[in-house]
């Protein structure tokens, strides 16, 4: 029977007691403030003390990504602990080096050992829209099924993840270069804020917001109009601004009052390109 392990990295935002509960392996990402102390996601601080540190620097944090060297020491890891087969979720491929380098080692450690296979997906999302997915692929394994059958189901979730957010403040996307300079100016004149949507697997604008009253209800419906996400799973999710969240789940249930939505905090692998400011939606294009 095959032993199969279930890995991903700290972006997924999962955590590690629920890493822990579900027998997924978390490999952290790096960040800094300074770019000579680097701190390891989920590990060396609480989402909510890098959020208070994120407020008062001027600096915007740097991510660093998973080294060859660490993913070949993880894959070796599980093959000497007996797996046959480690299904690794990453970070979506377009914006970091951390899923290629998962896949040259993967293809490294397979050569160097027959029968034992690794298999990397690309989840072309963040945070808990790859979070969720490798949570359902435990779940699957826990049941008993296949490699193959968990790779299927891992992939179609995070294939049909939809995120809609905004941040109360720009300035943070600026100096990451996420809007331009005239966006900047333009949105703080007349007050909008842009929505920011998940596009082939890159962060980008979406619509435009104007004005802080109906903040929720506008995000709401402008999610809505991508499609009724009425039968799928959804979440709020949000960097420690927990009333704000509160708000926007509110706003959800008075359109939907039938559906559970859950909530999920974003960690310092993503906060650091999004500020401590941000709060959406995700959710997903089928009812799991």
């Amino acid at each position: 029977m095959s032993k199969i392990l279930l890995m991903t990295d700290s972006g997924s935002d999962i955590g590690m007691e629920r890493a822990d509960k579900y027998g997924i392996r978390v490999l952290p990402l790096k960040y800094s403030f300074d770019g000579e102390k680097y701190y390891l996601d989920g590990i060396d601080q609480t989402a909510e003390e890098f959020y208070a540190m994120e407020k008062v620097t001027d600096e915007v944090p740097k991510t660093a990504q998973i080294s060859p060297l660490e993913f070949e020491e993880a894959f070796e890891k599980a093959y000497e602990e007996g797996y046959d087969t480690v299904i690794y979720t990453s970070i979506s491929g377009k914006a970091s080096g951390t899923c290629q380098n998962a896949m040259m080692m993967g293809r490294q450690v397979m050569d160097a050992h027959e029968g034992f296979k690794v298999e990397v997906i690309d989840s072309l999302t963040y945070s808990v829209l790859y979070g969720f997915a490798v949570i359902e692929g435990a779940k699957l394994l826990k049941d008993g099924k296949n490699a193959d059958e968990i790779i299927e189901r891992i992939k179609k979730i995070c294939y049909s993840a939809n995120a809609y957010f905004v941040t109360d403040d720009l300035t943070h996307l600026k100096k990451g270069g996420r809007i331009n300079a005239a966006t900047f100016a333009v949105a703080n004149m007349l007050d909008i804020k842009p929505v920011l949507v998940l596009k082939d697997g890159l962060v980008e604008q979406g619509a435009k917001l104007r004005g802080s009253k109906n903040l929720y209800k506008k995000l709401v419906d402008s999610a809505k109009a991508m499609g009724d996400f009425n039968e799928g799973r959804v979440f709020t999710i949000h960097t420690c601004v927990h009333e704000k969240a509160a708000f926007l789940r509110n706003a959800i249930s008075e359109q939907y009052p039938n559906i559970i939505v859950d909530d999920t905090i974003v960690g310092p692998t993503i906060g650091c390109h999004t500020g401590p400011d941000l709060f959406g939606i995700v959710y997903f294009g089928e009812k799991f």
